[in-house]
Order: structure tokens, then C-alpha cells, then sequence
């Protein structure tokens, strides 16, 4: 029988769990099967004609590369999950499980830490990959959107009208958002994307990690995005928070 301390250490502990990412679900039979030697050798590259096929598919072509040199010239339709974050939870939690995953990279050595990583969630078949630098990776114009910071949005608001969609968990959103801010949880955003607002949408999140990602999601649905790429903190120096 639990003593009342333990009733309410159990209490908080549950009250303390939060969103986890979808991957776990998988992971369990995985760990029950035991480990088998992964395959770590490059997977197969993949030209431009490839490539386009694959977006136009609706497979996964994942740019590897960081926020600042994606949002400045990208493969249209690609997403960023850039290894300088949380790479492999981010693309774990959001990818439909068993779709097909091409990586772009700007090295051979790039494309293997990815790899690494993403065998340890259980992804460990790779439709392909490619590397090098986006020119050489579309057969069409490079898409690009904006960078900005809360203090841009701040300035932005007074003379344009413009939508704010805060990818942050709800918890997070809860103790704190900027007034009128729309939130999807980036976890969540593939089955919600019906819910972001139409016309200019500035997305932000924590740090900028996040945001970007659902930048990339919502420019390869051919959405008008602006990333905010800044720390929370400043949106509130700025006046732009509520509680």
C-alpha cells in the first residue's frame, strides 16, 4: 500500500510528463528483438532528377545543413532538420514512420552522423542521400523565406498585418505566448497544418531550432513563412508576451 509521500511523488511524477516523441512507440520492439549489426555504409547518392522526384513523391528529402544556410537557398519541398539540434528526436517525432528518407549533406561525413543518429531511434534504411551544396541538388530555382527576430516582429506588427504561429509545446505556450500567437505544436503540425493561419506567418519557437523546422514544412507547402530566429526571452523585452 502506498504511503501518502509515495501517493504524491507518484502524483507529481505524473503530473510532470509531458509530450514524448512518436518514435518511442517503435522503439520498444526493437529493444525487445535485441541489436543487429547496423548498416552505416553511404547509402546510394542521388542525382537532381532523383531528387525532384522524390519531393514530388512525397518522400522525405531531409537538408542537413543549418537553420541560416537553408532559409537563405533550399530545394523546394525539402525540410531542414539541421544536425546542429536536436536532429534525430525532431525527425523522429515528425516523420510518418516507414516513409522513405533521402539526407542532403554538405559532406560524406555529414551524411554518416546522421546516419549514427538515426539508427539509434531505429531508422536505418536510407532511400539515399546526396552532397555538396544546393545548386547541385535542383533542377529548378532555389526556394528561400526570411530570418528575423521578436524585436522585427514587434516593428512588423504596426504597419502590416501579420499572423504568429508559436510551435512550443502547450506547456510551454501556456506559461507564456505573444498576444494573438496561434499554437501548433511543432509535434503536431504535419496533422495540423489546416489550423495555421493564411497570409504572412512569422513562426518562432524557444531559441529557433523548432521554428525552423516548421519553416521548412510550411514553405514546402507553399506557404508565406518568416522564421523567427531568437531567444523567447527577447519576445517579452520587446512587449510582445502575455501570460
Amino acid at each position: 500500500m502506498l504511503t501518502e509521500a509515495e501517493e504524491r511523488w507518484v502524483a507529481d511524477t505524473l503530473a510532470g510528463l509531458d509530450v514524448h516523441p512518436a518514435y518511442y512507440v517503435h522503439m520498444a520492439p526493437t529493444n525487445s528483438a535485441g541489436p543487429a549489426a547496423p548498416d552505416l555504409e553511404l547509402p546510394e547518392q542521388a542525382d537532381r532528377d532523383t531528387l525532384a522526384r522524390r519531393v514530388a513523391d512525397g518522400e522525405w528529402v531531409v537538408d542537413l545543413r543549418n537553420r541560416t544556410a537553408f532559409a537563405a537557398g533550399h530545394v523546394s519541398g525539402t525540410l531542414n532538420f539541421g544536425l546542429d539540434g536536436q536532429f534525430s528526436t525532431y525527425l523522429g517525432w515528425l516523420i510518418p514512420w516507414g516513409t522513405p528518407l533521402t539526407l542532403l549533406g554538405e559532406s560524406e561525413e555529414q551524411v554518416a552522423q546522421a546516419q549514427r543518429e538515426l539508427v539509434r531511434i531505429g531508422i536505418d534504411e536510407l532511400a539515399g542521400a546526396a552532397t555538396g551544396g544546393p545548386e547541385g541538388w535542383s533542377t529548378t530555382a532555389l526556394g528561400s523565406f526570411e530570418r528575423a527576430t521578436f524585436g522585427d516582429l514587434a516593428q512588423v506588427r504596426h504597419h502590416r498585418d501579420v499572423r504568429v504561429l508559436d510551435v512550443r509545446r502547450a506547456s510551454e505556450f501556456d506559461a507564456e505566448h505573444v498576444t494573438d500567437a496561434v499554437n501548433v505544436p511543432l509535434h503536431e503540425l504535419l496533422e495540423r497544418i489546416a489550423e495555421v493561419p493564411q497570409g504572412e506567418v512569422w513562426v518562432h519557437c524557444q531559441s529557433g531550432y523548432r521554428a525552423s523546422i516548421a519553416a521548412s514544412v510550411l514553405a514546402a507547402h507553399g506557404r508565406h513563412v518568416v522564421a523567427v530566429d531568437d531567444q523567447f526571452a527577447r519576445a517579452g523585452e520587446a512587449g510582445l508576451t502575455t501570460s
